[in-house]
């Protein structure tokens, strides 16, 4: 009878403390590592990213954070889901980031104190966030080399990759396809396309492989890491356009804390094609992967041997791809905001590979030499050397037909864009002009 007098009574107990528990557990967000976020000195905050995961069992609309620097509160804020969080639901959020006082590096502590407006239960409730603040933020450029071959009946699936990329992102992709035993081959890529086993392969700014059928989500993610440093670079032929003077300038907003770093260029082209060249293609009528991307569906689409396919973002030239040359090494110590700029000649009046100069592109890599990585880039097209400069553009002025137009990133578009535009024209020449309306 008194055994259970007790079981009814710990049955009772339970029961009473059951909602207590259930309330304790109901509001759980946890915050991890945030990734660097750059600030403009002299702006009011910007955006970082934070990820964030629900332990609780209700629903987040909407939550409470502080951020603090060396203990002391610098910011409160509340951010609203654009999308409710359910239960074990990971996230990544942009939350304001105000600046240091000063051009520097610094580590913050985001705390999420509330959730739905009840005290948040997370038992770690906190997270580090890098802070660089700086006068300018860098425009991160990715890079994706290709490594290919028209005799590999699986790359097809690469060249989809690649076009897809370039069609969503056409201002910060750099495609960048290395031909292996096939008319397309460039022997200045030898020694990187030596340690190549698999093909397709995709290196991400050399960082991470790419082996699926569509990459815009690591894309986005590689993007969203920030760059400590802009690339930029210029390109110009000579009169008789055999030679190729590149004009890199790289400007670090950041002080690297260690490595040292060096330029590689390369020389790619478009369209490229003849009637003898066959591209296998093992995805012919391979239903499995129709409707992934309107690029993959050509390939779905297409024979089995497809001829007069034409090839994009292939390297025809290229140099320190794999040892960077002295001169081309970022001067040591590196100050912040203060521009380096390099020159490369490309002689191509010898190259047997090129066919059109007309759809030439140069792409500069900024490498790590310790971490071999690629750590930004920068693309453009080349323009007319003999041309008289840069000149406003106005209805009815040339005499000429206009053929392509393209931004300073070597993105083409259709109609004329406020800022400098590169013009190419019926006559051969390539001109820079600057549109004022």
């Amino acid at each position: 009878m008194l055994k259970t007098f007790y079981i009814q009574l710990l049955a009772l107990i339970a029961i009473l403390c059951y909602p207590i528990n259930l309330s304790a557990d109901d509001y759980s967000l946890a915050p991890s590592t945030g990734r660097k976020v750059y600030v403009p000195i002299h702006a009011k905050s910007a955006k970082g990213l934070l990820s964030i995961t629900n332990y609780g069992r209700v629903t987040v609309k909407n939550f409470n954070y502080k951020l603090s620097h060396n203990g002391v509160v610098i910011l409160e804020q509340k951010h609203i889901m654009k999308e409710a969080l359910p239960r074990m639901g990971v996230a990544t959020v942009e939350i304001d980031v105000p600046p240091h006082s000063q051009l520097s590096e610094t580590e913050l502590q985001v705390e999420i104190t509330k959730v739905n407006g009840e005290l948040n239960r997370a038992t770690i409730p906190y997270a580090n966030l890098p802070r660089a603040t700086v006068t300018k933020v860098p425009r991160r450029r990715v890079v994706v080399e290709e490594y290919t071959g028209m005799w590999c009946k699986y790359c097809p699936r690469g060249i989809a990759v690649m076009e897809n990329l370039e069609k969503n992102y056409p201002e910060d992709f750099i495609g960048i396809a290395i031909h292996i035993s096939d008319p397309l081959k460039c022997t200045d890529y030898a020694w990187n396309a030596s340690n190549i086993r698999n093909f397709p392969t995709l290196q991400m700014n050399r960082s991470r492989d790419l082996s699926s059928f569509i990459a815009t989500n690591e894309f986005e993610e590689e993007k969203s890491m920030g760059a400590d440093m802009d690339v930029d670079v210029s390109a110009q032929w000579d009169k008789q356009k055999t030679n190729i003077t590149v004009t890199p300038r790289v400007t670090f907003r950041v002080s690297p804390k260690d490595g040292s770093y060096a330029l590689a260029y390369v020389l790619t082209e478009d369209g490229m094609s003849k009637p003898t060249w066959s591209q296998n293609n093992i995805y012919s009528g391979d239903k499995s992967v129709l409707g992934i991307s309107e690029e993959m569906n050509k390939f779905v689409n297409s024979p089995l041997v497809i001829k007069g396919l034409h090839n994009n973002f292939s390297a025809i030239a290229a140099k320190g791809v794999y040892t960077p040359a002295i001169e081309d090494y970022v001067k040591t110590p590196i100050e912040i905001d203060k521009v380096q700029s390099f020159k490369h000649v490309f002689d191509i009046a010898h190259n047997s590979l090129l066919q059109d100069k007309t759809k030439l592109k140069v792409c500069v890599l900024l490498i790590n030499l310790s971490t071999k990585k690629i750590e930004n880039a920068a693309k453009c097209i080349i323009t007319d050397g003999s041309a008289t400069g840069i000149s406003a553009v106005e209805e009815g002025q040339n005499t000429v037909i206009e053929l392509e137009r393209y931004t300073l990133e070597g993105r083409r578009i259709h109609n004329p864009q406020k800022g400098i535009n590169i013009v190419r024209y019926s006559d051969g020449s390539v001109r820079r002009e600057i549109v004022t309306h």
